[in-house]
């Protein structure tokens, strides 16, 4: 055993242990960001609400999203959202085009399929109402959640 002695056995031995320090320094793998469209069902329901959001799971496993309190929408504009997933982490973004000739609406209803079984962070922004929300939920069947923005 008069190889532990050796300049070769040591030279080796640090090539293998910086070796494992750079493999473990390697960021984690992430996973792609995937942008999801939805259109707004626009309908006038209570026009005092106050801005929320409604979060259901249906037993197919479908997100349903009402937002409530919209102000200065009518029925001839539109609501969208634009959630950008990235791995479980969701960052939705609200976009309102007013309209200016139909009847005043105060609540949108979206649905999105490409959820899993899992727990989802979401962060909700509407920038034109200068309102947010940040919540964590579980995509489960019966799921019923209500969250304020603000």
């Amino acid at each position: 055993m008069a190889w532990y002695n050796t300049v070769e056995f040591y030279i080796i031995s640090g090539a293998v242990a910086a070796a494992v320090v750079a493999l473990s320094a390697l960021p984690a793998k992430q996973t792609p960001a995937v942008l999801h469209m939805a259109a707004g069902e626009l309908s006038a329901e209570d026009p005092d609400a106050e801005p929320s959001l409604q979060m259901e799971v249906d037993r197919d496993g479908r997100l349903h999203i009402t937002r409530r309190g919209l102000r200065g929408i009518c029925s001839d504009g539109a609501v969208s959202l634009a959630a950008n997933a990235i791995g479980f982490d969701i960052k939705i973004e609200e976009r309102l085009t007013p309209g200016g000739y139909g009847t005043p609406v105060d609540t949108a209803r979206f649905t999105f399929d490409f959820f899993g079984p899992e727990r989802y962070h979401f962060s909700y922004n509407s920038e034109d109402s200068g309102l947010f929300a940040a919540f964590t939920i579980p995509i489960r069947e019966g799921l019923r959640l209500t969250r304020k923005l603000s």
